[in-house]
């Protein structure tokens, strides 16, 4: 409105004020009467000049309380852990009537409890997730605690025995006497699952929910290392087949194919021609003879010690025939498959720390004669 011959109109939290004696011709002032709102106040600043400096005090403000936030979490020995209530009954329910009637707790909700970061947390769904090994590091400065293992017990009839005291365990230390406890499983195999062993989820008030997921499925590792192990399967079979029906020139075409008119070796068929002793790169450059060196792994069938697999208590499975198709050209043999835990694929993974040493024991595993991983 005009005011003494100027105008000022609002613009958010500022008045713009026409001011012919400054050089822009207007000016900044508040958007309240300062010198009265500075009378009843508790903190105000002058506008302009003042909302540059308050936004960076907050800023340094707000640092320094997550730092502090950050520190008092490093710092704190203890988990804020609030265990669930747990409803006894006599006399005690099925397993799987107990662990229906408890609602789990969100997963976040567990990891904040026990002071892992979000970026460390890989949640599957609400109630799991997979830890990031980046704990581990973060971690390593930490006092090392107390690893108590639980083996070689009998189970009794009403089946107690290595999952449930472990759980047992862990629930007494970290739910009764407060101290940092986590119980560290192995996921369950489906075979003894869907057989008389039953699952691993322990049982009664200590065991591990939900029991279905925990039991069947998890976060799928072990179908994740079937299919890696039964794809090995395959592609050794199909080598076998093709071997016996392709003369070398053609067998070598179909590992080195052209793209856009150009072939090339890949780096683990770089790794088969040094230990062939090849030293060439250039896959046009090698002799016939050199080529089918390179083709050919002269693997003798029977040899085959790299077999199928399946997670399930299958006993029918135990001795197969494969091959006997038309299309395989009488390539049939005999065969069988193991369950997904017992094989090697598993094995390796168990006892690697990294997933580059897990792909250098694979391929250094021997599946037949006069073959290894590493060259198919």
């Amino acid at each position: 409105m005009p005011e003494n011959g100027t105008c000022r109109y609002l613009t958010k939290t500022k008045i713009v004020k026409f001011d012919p004696t400054k050089k822009s011709g207007k000016r900044l002032v508040g958007d309240v009467d300062y010198k009265g709102a500075a009378k009843r106040a508790s903190w105000i600043t002058p506008v302009p000049g003042g909302v540059g400096p308050m936004t960076v005090i907050m800023l340094m403000r707000n640092t320094v309380l997550a730092a502090e936030k950050m520190l008092e979490r490093l710092l704190q020995p203890k988990w804020n852990l609030r265990p669930l209530p747990v409803n006894i009954q006599t006399p005690v329910p099925s397993d799987i009537s107990i662990a229906r009637a408890k609602v789990p707790k969100e997963i976040s909700q567990l990891a904040e409890e026990i002071r892992l970061m979000r970026a460390e947390v890989n949640p599957y769904g609400a109630k799991k997730a997979k830890i990031s090994l980046g704990a581990i590091k973060r971690l390593s400065a930490c006092k090392t605690g107390k690893y108590v293992v639980v083996a070689g017990i009998t189970p009794t009839p009403l089946g107690e025995g290595k999952s449930t005291t472990t759980y047992g365990l862990a629930q007494a230390l970290a739910a009764h006497k407060k101290v940092n406890a986590i119980a560290c499983v192995r996921q369950p195999s489906q075979g003894p699952t869907f057989g008389l062993k039953g699952g691993a989820a322990g049982g009664g008030y200590s065991q591990v929910i939900p029991m279905e997921e925990f039991n069947l499925h998890l976060t799928g590792d072990i179908h994740a290392v079937t299919a890696a192990n039964n794809l090995l399967a395959a592609q050794l079979d199909a080598r076998v087949f093709h071997k016996a029906s392709q003369t070398d020139a053609a067998l070598y075409k179909r590992l080195v194919p052209a793209v856009k008119g150009k072939r090339q070796f890949s780096k683990i068929q770089l790794k088969r021609l040094v230990k062939l002793g090849i030293d060439k790169t250039d896959p046009d450059s090698l002799t016939p003879e050199e080529a089918g060196r390179f083709a050919r792994l002269d693997i003798d069938p029977d040899t085959i010690t790299w077999v199928r697999v399946v997670d399930t208590n299958d006993r029918f499975l135990r001795g197969i025939t494969v091959g006997q198709a038309d299309t395989e050209k009488n390539m049939a043999r005999k065969t069988c498959f193991n369950i997904s835990v017992a094989r090697k694929a598993m094995a390796v993974l168990a006892l690697c720390r990294r997933h580059e040493g897990y792909e250098g024991c694979i391929s250094r595993l021997m599946c037949g004669s006069m073959l290894q991983l590493s060259s198919l």
